[in-house]
């Protein structure tokens, strides 16, 4: 219970620091640690993409993830496919947080309210064992 109720004032916290507070790169954009971002990843209602190539995707990924390799091709064509709600929180990671700063404007450029980026890239991610996709394994 407590956990839950933690939760929901975290997620409350980001979305009114997305609406009123002016970010790094615009005022819809934040950067978190991998534990704050390990919030939103198990709240279902949010979008996640993973910018990295389908080789680096298939490797290992976050549950839940879309894969839209940033150097894939038509990036608008693929997001549109998606029809994802510009509304949620989107979530969105790289390997290095290279990719992801790009996507980032992009996204926002399309619309998108609040995007969060996993501050460091997946390298952290996996370096504190977070939980990972491996080909269709959880682990």
């Amino acid at each position: 219970m407590k956990v839950k109720f933690t939760s929901v004032i975290l997620i409350s916290i980001l979305l009114s620091s997305c609406s009123i507070h002016k970010l790094k790169k615009n005022e819809n954009y934040q950067e978190l640690s991998y534990l704050e971002y390990n919030t939103y990843v198990k709240d279902s209602s949010v979008n996640i993409i993973d910018v990295r190539t389908p080789k680096e995707f298939n490797k290992s990924h976050i549950k839940g993830a879309y894969n839209w390799s940033y150097f894939g091709g038509d990036f608008k064509r693929e997001l549109k496919k998606a029809k994802l709600d510009t509304s949620k929180i989107t979530l969105i990671y790289c390997q290095t947080q290279h990719r992801s700063l790009f996507v980032a404007n992009k996204l926002y450029k399309a619309g998108f309210h609040c995007i969060v980026d996993l501050d460091k890239g997946m390298r952290v991610w996996q370096k504190n064992n977070m939980p990972l996709v491996m080909g269709d394994t959880l682990q």
